[in-house]
């Protein structure tokens, strides 16, 4: 067992109170681990360990608990159960989630969600997001595998990994929310296939750009594909700015339409019309027969 890991086990029975399982899931950004209360085994959770960085700029996870706890309140948001700093990392634990989108929709036929199921997500993200703007955050990740179905509430759709979280709101001089002036030029920020073609452009992501790359991960989860799937950074650009309608929303519901048209017009300053958009979507839903 490699030291590092040690110490995570050793820190989350000894000041926690947790037990850790098994690893979930590596990347770059850190470890993730199964966890079971010590106390009571039915009581689990996801602890989430970044190794300490050189830079705050670098602090993933230090965002991510920090957007985590002023969206508490939201349907869709996990649990934050601890999180602080030990020897040489930071940490998190949170409630339990169950199976991301992405794994979902490769269990369909032909990895194509139903129009059901896609409505359904389509009508919850929806919330999810301005359940997070509303905080005064932009996601600027949005996709499949930064979703997931409750571990015990399998019917409510969860958001997460804030790493790449932005704060678009902040208080004046007087104390007053105002929206942040966008910058000129920013990095490249988000996911190729889902990311809008603002990030191309690297011009600051507002909260439309979020629901751009929900549209795009609506379209993909119910058709299995996007005209730029598999391409690079560039030809991916270049291929949502060319595009057509008919082409991108090809065997899509009219809901979806909508929302594009409406998308397109959109700019940094606005704010969305979520209300809208899932009264759109519960037209497709009662047209279907598909209860929410």
């Amino acid at each position: 067992m490699r030291g590092t890991q040690a110490s995570h086990i050793a820190f989350a029975h000894l000041f926690l109170g947790f037990t850790i399982k098994k690893k979930l899931g590596e990347g770059a950004c850190g470890t993730v681990y199964l966890v079971h209360n010590v106390k009571n085994d039915k009581i689990r959770g996801a602890m989430k360990c970044e190794p300490q960085q050189k830079s705050k700029e670098d602090e993933i996870l230090k965002m991510e608990v920090y957007v985590l706890r002023k969206i508490q309140s939201s349907n869709h948001a996990c649990r934050l159960i601890a999180s602080g700093k030990h020897t040489g990392f930071s940490f998190v634990v949170m409630s339990l989630l169950g199976k991301e989108l992405s794994e979902l929709r490769r269990r369909f036929p032909d990895r194509k969600m139903p129009l059901a199921s896609t409505l359904k997500i389509g009508f919850q993200t929806i919330t999810a997001l301005q359940d997070l703007h509303v905080a005064g955050f932009i996601h600027r990740d949005v996709k499949p595998t930064n979703f997931a179905c409750g571990h015990a509430q399998k019917h409510i759709i969860y958001m997460f990994d804030f790493g790449l979280a932005r704060q678009i709101v902040l208080p004046d001089k007087n104390g007053n929310m105002k929206l942040r002036e966008p910058r000129n030029k920013v990095c490249f920020r988000g996911t190729v296939r889902y990311c809008s073609l603002n990030v191309h452009f690297y011009k600051e992501q507002g909260k439309h750009d979020d629901l751009i790359s929900l549209l795009y991960m609506l379209i993909e989860l119910h058709t299995a594909t996007l005209p730029w799937k598999g391409q690079l950074r560039r030809e991916a650009g270049h291929l949502k700015e060319t595009v057509s309608d008919s082409v991108l929303l090809k065997g899509c519901p009219q809901s979806f339409s909508d929302i594009n048209t409406h998308l397109k017009k959109m700019t940094y300053f606005d704010n969305p019309p979520y209300e809208a958009f899932r009264e759109s979507i519960k037209k497709d839903m009662k047209q279907a027969k598909v209860k929410l």
